[in-house]
């Protein structure tokens, strides 16, 4: 399995954090080709996809989330549908997502970087 995190640095991330994960229902109510289950409070959350899952834990000051998924196309995706959704709803915050890869998930420096640019461009 392979693994993303990011830290996004907000005194909101509860919010966030529920909010991210409503709309993820919402939409996997009204498309269930979506295939997406989600659990969430106030401080936790789970994204399940048939593909992968995004954990999220909302900690003082910041919003964690760990992506983890079988392939790296598969990671891909999950971090571009997490981090372009919750960059949408926080933009007035101007909140930013940087996946990394810890150094025990299975790749190499050369994929975290890879994955950071990739991350950065499409926000723009």
């Amino acid at each position: 399995m392979l693994i993303a995190e990011a830290s996004v640095e907000t005194e909101s991330s509860s919010r966030y954090l529920v909010q991210l994960c409503r709309h993820v229902d919402h939409v996997a109510q009204t498309r269930p080709e979506m295939q997406a289950r989600v659990e969430w409070s106030d401080d936790r959350g789970v994204i399940s996809f048939g593909s992968g899952r995004c954990t999220l834990r909302a900690d003082l000051g910041v919003l964690r989330l760990r992506a983890e998924a079988p392939d790296e196309e598969s990671l891909h995706q999950l971090e571009q549908r997490v981090a372009n959704r919750l960059q949408q709803v926080g933009r007035r915050d101007r909140l930013t997502v940087t996946w990394t890869r810890p150094p025990a998930s299975g790749s190499s420096s050369r994929d975290s970087r890879r994955t950071r640019k990739t991350t950065e461009e499409d926000a723009t």
